[in-house]
């Protein structure tokens, strides 16, 4: 990474799997690391491993605030409608020098109506705003979907799908930690005022996801297409309907406008990203047995 390490970088997300990730590269790098989590029980496992916790909400300027107090850097995970009030409190942190946001592809996307694009979209906006110098990552479907999977896996092994030609390239959530830990640790002038497109290295459709999965698993897995409203109906049972059917877009729009390999991940890390058998290899074992569900990709 070479070069001074940088002052306390707050994390925020620090208990998912990019955010224990990052925190452990970064205090394994030398870095005084700030978790910000919901609870205090979130963070004793992080306080543990050497990161200073606090205990805040995305949603709460006022807390934010309180996290970014002496803070040189910040990683935000851009979810709900975390970007205003991240801003908000940005904007008036003194001596914050860079924050580094896990956006989504989908926010190089503003023209479609679509609520999990629009709020990527919305939330780089304020991010931008808040005259701090930021990165924003773009990262496209994650490996980890395919936990999702696990109940066809060991009910009919049949998993539904509404847009049966849907190819993406599946990135590992490690790489994108590696990348965050990368860019927070090299210059702010490296990588600021950038976005990155981050993603897998080989483009997968479903029938070779499902593939996958069964290989290294050792279960038959096919992908069986239903139609769209059939498949919110469905999926309704197990999330929000409004949730169910912004999916289902999301899938519909990158059926229709497959997205490519990036070389983000080796861009800023100097290696090749994982793939997604390494993934499913790496996490064998979460893939415990469960009743049948309908999924999407």
């Amino acid at each position: 990474m070479g070069g001074p390490l940088p002052g306390t970088v707050l994390v925020t997300g620090a208990s998912g799997a990019v955010g224990r990730r990052l925190v452990s590269r970064l205090l394994d790098s030398g870095v005084p690391v700030r978790a910000l989590v919901r609870s205090a029980a979130r963070g004793r496992a992080l306080a543990a491993a050497g990161a200073e916790t606090v205990v805040g909400d995305l949603a709460d300027t006022a807390s934010l605030a309180a996290a970014l107090h002496g803070v040189e850097r910040a990683f935000l995970l851009l979810q709900d409608e975390a970007g205003a009030p991240f801003a908000q409190a940005a904007a008036k942190a003194r001596g914050l020098r860079e924050v580094v946001v896990l956006s989504a592809t989908a926010a190089a996307h503003p023209e479609y109506d679509n609520p999990m694009f629009q709020k990527h979209v919305r939330g780089e906006r304020h991010v931008r705003g808040s005259g701090v110098p930021w990165v924003f990552l773009r990262p496209g479907a994650f490996a980890s979907l395919a936990l999702l999977w696990a109940p066809a896996l060991h009910g009919d092994g049949v998993v539904r799908v509404p847009h049966a030609g849907l190819a993406v390239p599946l990135i590992d959530p490690r790489d994108i930690a590696d990348v965050a830990a990368a860019v927070l640790t090299a210059p702010v002038e490296r990588w600021a005022g950038k976005a990155v497109p981050l993603s897998g290295p080989e483009v997968l459709t479903l029938p070779g996801r499902a593939a996958v999965l069964a290989a290294e698993l050792g279960r038959p897995l096919r992908v069986e297409p239903v139609p769209e409203e059939e498949w919110v109906r469905l999926t309704a049972r197990h999330i929000p309907e409004p949730y169910a059917r912004a999916l289902a877009g999301v899938e519909r729009f990158f059926t229709e406008h497959p997205p490519a390999v990036s070389p983000g991940v080796t861009d800023v890390t100097g290696r090749p990203a994982r793939s997604f058998a390494t993934w499913v290899r790496d996490h064998a074992a979460s893939f415990a047995p469960g009743p049948p569900t309908v999924v999407g990709g």
